[in-house]
């Protein structure tokens, strides 16, 4: 499934995926917002931006 995601739906989405790994955050990249507010995002994109 693909989704269009912003703010807290976003960052809500972003901890139900991500769990206990927590998120990854680097202001540099900051393509999040534009791949799953501006255009879509699926669960795998969501992925990418866990810990590891």
């Amino acid at each position: 499934a693909i989704f269009l995601l912003c703010g807290t739906q976003l960052v809500e989405a972003l901890l139900l995926v991500c769990g206990d790994k927590g998120l990854f955050y680097h202001v540099a990249k900051r393509g999040i917002v534009e791949q799953c507010c501006h255009f879509y995002c699926d669960y795998y994109d969501l992925e990418n931006y866990c810990n590891t």
